[in-house]
């Protein structure tokens, strides 16, 4: 009986051992394209990796979605707006460049400390453009403000949306291709 049990311990251990093994990394970024057809998705990696302090300016990659469905999380809303430097700039991607663009803007109103339950952003629908005033009005969730500014050009609402913030696995063998895909702006952990 012990001998049994000595194996059965070994055995469980081994493949313990096993599943330790990954040979990969993971990637977080900003979902700025998303492709059901050809089962794709493009991100723009945090320059800094720190959760807590995200720079939405690293390299642009794209990402075949996982091969099994029950490895990917929730869809994407995908966006333009990667981050918000609130003394002069926007940074925004760029589809032409294929890459992250600085663009200067002239902020005319911040309002902080606006929660997601605040009035004036409760029930709406973000970006607000207002072709006339040549103004944009966002909600910086992460920044908790309502934001308006004046763009050097109105372009399309999708640039001015954050996409979701998405974190990827893969394997170093193929890096482009995802094991594992997790929308973290729309999964709450701590929910049982």
């Amino acid at each position: 009986m012990k001998i049994r049990t000595l194996l059965i311990s070994v055995l469980a251990f081994s493949f313990a051992l096993a599943a330790c093994d990954f040979n990969g990394d993971v990637e977080q970024g900003r979902a700025v394209a998303f492709d059901p057809a050809t089962k794709t998705m493009t991100i723009v990696v945090d320059a800094n990796r720190n959760s807590a302090n995200p720079s939405y300016t690293g390299a642009v990659i794209t990402y075949k979605l996982p091969v099994e469905a029950k490895e990917m999380g929730p869809k994407p809303i995908v966006g333009g707006l990667l981050k918000i430097n609130l003394d002069k700039s926007l940074v925004i991607f760029d589809p032409i460049s294929n890459a992250p663009k600085e663009m200067t803007v002239e902020f005319t109103d911040v309002e902080k400390n606006i929660g997601s339950k605040h009035p004036k952003v409760a029930g709406k629908t973000f970006p607000l453009i207002d072709e006339e005033k040549g103004r944009v009005t966002i909600y910086a969730s992460d920044l908790k403000a309502l934001i308006t500014f004046k763009p050097q050009r109105l372009l399309s609402p999708e640039v001015w949306t954050a996409g979701d913030i998405m974190r990827v696995a893969y394997h170093n063998d193929d890096k482009i291709q995802a094991i594992r895909v997790m929308n973290v702006s729309k999964t709450d952990i701590f929910k049982r």
